[in-house]
């Protein structure tokens, strides 16, 4: 009867560690996208085995075998008090659902995932320690705490058997909404406008929303948007029949993603930001890279449109290679050559920037609150799709006036007496070093750069983080090093290039770098703070399991 209550003991909690625990692996399992192969080498690289949970069944196990003589008397007292500790532990540990950069979403598909596993984790229990039980190990409690071990380790095996085992529910269900908006993009008939590029293609595809939408009714999708379901989604949700023309961002990490998007959202038209080394280390190869954006060229008919940012070589090297009835290049380096649309006069402010753009043999002055090169290129591009389409450049120009900065693509905001250039979207090589020369512009007190570094680079990584440190270390005031993933690179580089050690501040996060910063004994009158890139909870450094 007393083992029979011990086994109870752990097996229920052991169940209710899992249900805490098994959110907490589940919140990085969405953050990979639901792809299995990728969680694996997350846990894997982050050896995010569990410590406490562990630490109590072990210890457990061994005072059920040492401590006890056999007697179950006090073996149950240690299996209530171990079972006590092991739901205490589970429960006092973080809510997922409730902090975190990035919250776990519990969706319909996370919510599924979630039960199942729950339930499989729960069987698996029972049946694991009832089938110990009839193998031998009879009143060995120690044996049962064992057992307890390997079920919380397999963790997050339960999360991905489940999402396996969901899956051809979820594909079926996900090919019912695709056919929608199919359906849907069939009845409206939109012209459709697809952008790509290895950077810059949200906050162009803003911008040129921004325009259209102020001269016609315009859909295009929000935020970063940009895969075949949160396309369709969209499409299902807020495509309506009056807005004739469709912006749809096409974001890839494989060949192949891009020419998926361009089959269910045909392209009559396409805007290339850049091909460069962003997601590097999913890709393979930048030949790879340049082979996925090339599909959305390959996708727009020979009687469409094509514009690419020409500074860029991998676009120029596209719109050479896949010319349609017009093909236009853009950019600021109209000396490196030909550009069919191009902007010069540039004199940046901390209210914006103001410009001129040559287009078409003429010029057209203007005004915008963007800050930044890779920002002022999107603009142009954005000018460039909008007046190819037959827009007023006058109208655009009005329109550019009033497109606002994209939130955390380098916008400028209060800080007390100082400003924060909020740069934390993501990173790139070009857009990092773009960002310290807008900081560097700015008038103010001390200039401090607060960064994790970049990321998704493969093997250049490393070199990369350094090379931009190095042009840091000659701008700032002060550097703060978030977390460990490019820790030894940024310093590296950031003592090389002259700034002094104590000048030099590591946090294990972006939360404490930002209280350290905004407390009163640490600011400074009018500093102006670059936040240059953010990453997410499977990068950053995260609590032990």
């Amino acid at each position: 009867m007393l083992t029979t209550i011990c086994l109870a003991l752990i097996s229920a909690a052991t169940i209710l560690f899992f249900t805490r625990r098994g959110l907490r692996y589940l919140r990085y399992f969405q953050q990979e996208e639901y792809n299995g192969t990728r969680f694996k080498d997350w846990f894997i690289e982050k050896r995010t085995f569990d410590t406490k949970g562990t630490c109590v069944a072990l210890l457990a196990a061994a005072l059920s075998k040492f401590a006890t003589g056999g007697d179950m008397v006090t073996c149950l007292v240690i299996c209530l008090l171990a079972a006590a500790a092991l739901v205490f532990i589970g429960f006092q540990e973080e809510d997922p659902r409730k902090v975190g950069k990035i919250k776990l979403n519990m969706t319909d598909r996370a919510t599924a995932i979630y039960n199942l596993a729950l339930g499989l984790n729960a069987i698996a229990t029972l049946l694991i320690i009832i089938a110990t039980y009839f193998l031998g190990a009879g009143d060995s409690i120690a044996t049962y705490w064992l057992v307890a071990v390997g079920l919380i380790q397999t963790s997050p095996i339960w999360i991905v058997i489940a999402n396996t085992i969901l899956w051809p529910n979820e594909f079926k269900k996900q090919q019912a909404f695709l056919q929608e908006a199919k359906d849907i993009l069939a009845e409206y008939q939109p012209y459709t406008i697809g952008i790509t590029g290895s950077y810059g293609k949200t906050s162009t595809k803003a911008i040129l929303g921004g325009i259209l939408e102020a001269i016609e009714p315009t859909f295009w999708t929000p935020g970063s948007i940009n895969t075949e379901m949160g396309i369709t989604r969209q499409i299902r949700e807020n495509l309506k029949p009056q807005q004739q023309i469709a912006i749809v961002e096409m974001g890839a990490y494989q060949i192949g993603s891009i020419a998926k998007l361009c089959r269910f959202t045909p392209p009559n038209a396409g805007l290339v930001t850049a091909v460069g080394v962003m997601h590097l280390e999913r890709f393979g190869g930048a030949d790879n890279i340049y082979k996925a954006k090339c599909e959305l060229a390959q996708a727009i008919p020979a009687d469409g449109l094509l514009v690419c940012n020409g500074d860029n070589p991998g676009a120029r090297q596209m719109a050479a290679e896949y010319p349609k009835a017009t093909t236009l290049l853009y950019g600021l380096e109209p000396e490196i050559g030909h550009l069919d649309c191009w902007m010069s006069d540039i004199d940046a402010k901390m209210a914006g920037t103001t410009f001129i753009i040559h287009w078409q043999g003429k010029e057209y002055p203007g005004f915008t609150k963007l800050l930044g090169v890779p920002m002022l290129s999107n603009l142009v591009g954005a000018f460039t799709m909008a007046c190819a389409l037959g827009k007023d450049p006058d109208y655009v120009i009005a329109a550019i006036h009033n497109v606002e900065p994209a939130n955390n693509r380098l916008n400028l905001r209060k800080n007390g007496d100082g400003f924060i250039l909020d740069d934390s979207y993501n990173s790139n090589p070009i857009g990092f070093a773009s960002a310290l020369d807008v900081l560097e512009v700015l008038e103010g007190g001390r200039k401090i750069l607060m960064t994790p570094g970049m990321v998704e680079l493969g093997d250049i990584q490393a070199a990369e983080n350094r090379q931009v440190a190095l042009k840091a270390a000659a701008i700032c005031d002060l550097a703060i090093v978030v977390g460990n993933t490019n820790k030894e690179a940024l310093k590296a580089g950031l003592l090389e290039g002259g700034l002094a050690a104590d000048k030099l501040m590591e946090f294990p996060d972006r939360d404490a770098a930002l209280a350290y910063l905004t407390s009163p004994e640490h600011r400074q009158a009018k500093d102006m703070i670059l936040i240059e890139n953010d990453l997410p909870d499977l990068y950053e450094s995260i609590a032990k399991f």
